[in-house]
């Protein structure tokens, strides 16, 4: 218990002072809340949970919250008339909940638990901070998770799937730059930066996500993994823009990375950015794990931008299965050979374009906890996926492959008979070349010249239709 009198070069209120002892419990009052105060004091009850009820004016029957702090009953005169009111307390648990904590006052007309006027600042391990613009009877209400999902079951699926999905794509990254002088493309190159995006992603969820005792280390972790998953987003954004363009406006030549590929690494920053200077680094990392919180809206800064991204993906996606079903190749094949053809181009798109994610949207209620799992397989297994259609299944790089094979033994053969050779005849003939129609032919952005026939799309061919047409040259 705590009582003093107020007088007016009184600069503010803090309670217990600068030695605490053994109080986890404290008050602050800043200078603008004490005018026209003369007197304040303040008790703190150890544990009141067997006196006060846990009932909520929002469900006066809610059984699973509890009084999980100590009680702090506040006064201060006059307090009602100042407009610039509000009061800190910070709260010490008695019992530790994996819950999500609720700041409370106690609601005399209403006999039950009241939030409102009162915000949580700060969620710590072992007490937490809340801002009210009011006094009364003040406590931590928590809501004990009712875990229907077996994390531990999660936490597998995630770590095997995410360490598959890095092993996989580290193979292609490599198989891609072993190739590249075959690959090399706008496309590839924003597969790779892909790639290595979801590499970093992995590796910083697997390492850290559960670092929680370090609040240092966790906020950093939270401020990392929000940028590379914002960037691995804004990437998977560029893949829709370069696949759409590519297969809905075949004569487009000129190459958009040099925006797209800025704008895939900046945009995020900028995000990111913002974030911490309007929370002041409020919000990254909990108790629970070092990612973005719940609590105040700051989870909107990653998902708001994501669900744009899908959203837009998703319209592209449709464009270009509407595109492939209208091709003549298409059309004249079976309905199962369309069927399969759909299959496989969904199979080499969604993981590209982020449209697994939208699964995590699903999960609304505790019935409805399979989504957790298929989330968990979907997205820890991208870069598998990735891997498998655009590596192992993927016809440019057995292409490649066949090249290099015959290049190299070209080279042998040329270095074998050059050897053998005592003289050389030089002949003067003029040597024939194959001519050119420059008027049905267009240049690349690295200069070489291609049919217009050529430069058409090829989401068929990575649906397993190697004839060229309007989207048969894009895997």
């Amino acid at each position: 218990m705590h009582a003093s009198r107020i007088e007016k070069h009184t600069p503010n209120i803090q309670f217990p002072e600068e030695n605490p002892g053994d109080f986890k419990t404290a008050v602050f009052l800043p200078k603008s809340s004490l005018e026209n105060a003369s007197s304040f004091s303040a008790v703190v009850y150890k544990n009141l949970s067997g006196i006060f009820s846990s009932n909520t004016v929002d469900n006066t029957s809610d059984a699973k919250s509890v009084i999980s702090s100590e009680v702090i009953s506040v006064n201060l005169d006059n307090w009602q008339s100042n407009p610039n009111f509000n009061i800190s307390l910070t709260l010490a648990y008695v019992q530790t909940n994996s819950g999500q904590p609720k700041c409370t006052f106690w609601n005399m007309s209403r006999s039950a638990w009241d939030t409102n006027g009162c915000t949580l600042a700060i969620q710590g391990s072992y007490s937490s901070k809340c801002v009210c613009n009011h006094l009364t009877n003040f406590a931590i209400l928590m809501s004990p998770w009712t875990e229907s999902v077996d994390t531990t079951a999660l936490d597998v699926i995630s770590i095997v799937g995410c360490s598959i999905s890095m092993l996989g794509l580290i193979i292609t990254v490599v198989v891609h730059f072993y190739l590249w002088r075959y690959v090399r493309s706008d496309r590839v190159v924003i597969l790779m930066n892909l790639s290595i995006a979801l590499i970093a992603s992995y590796a910083v969820f697997i390492g850290g996500v559960d670092r929680k005792e370090n609040k240092a280390l966790c906020t950093a972790i939270a401020v990392l993994l929000q940028y590379i998953y914002l960037v691995v987003f804004f990437l998977m954004l560029a893949e829709g823009i370069e696949i759409g363009i590519t297969v809905l406006y075949v004569f487009v030549t000129k190459s958009r990375l040099k925006w797209t590929l800025p704008a895939a690494w900046a945009l995020p920053a900028v995000i990111v950015g913002v974030s911490m200077g309007a929370t002041k680094l409020e919000g990254f990392g909990n108790t629970k794990f070092c990612w973005l919180s719940m609590e105040g809206g700051l989870i909107w800064a990653f998902v708001a931008p994501s669900m744009l991204i899908i959203l837009v993906n998703f319209v592209v996606l449709i464009l270009v299965i509407r595109t492939m079903f209208r091709s003549k190749t298409l059309s004249e094949k079976s309905r199962s050979e369309r069927s399969k053809a759909g299959v496989r181009c969904l199979c080499v798109l969604l993981p590209l374009m982020g449209c697994t994610w939208v699964i995590g949207l699903l999960y609304v209620n505790e019935s409805m906890t399979w989504v957790q799992y298929v989330f968990a397989v979907c997205n820890s297994l991208q870069g598998l996926v990735i891997f498998v259609f655009h590596c192992v299944l993927n016809v440019q790089i057995r292409n490649a492959l066949l090249r290099r094979k015959h290049r190299k033994q070209s080279k042998s053969f040329i270095s074998t008979n050059s050897a053998s050779f005592v003289s050389t005849r030089i002949t003067e003939e003029p040597v024939a070349l194959p001519k050119i129609n420059l008027s049905t032919a267009k240049r690349t952005p690295r200069g070489s010249l291609h049919s217009a026939d050529d430069a058409k799309g090829d989401v068929l061919q990575a649906s397993g239709l190697t004839e060229i047409n309007n989207v048969d040259t894009l895997f």
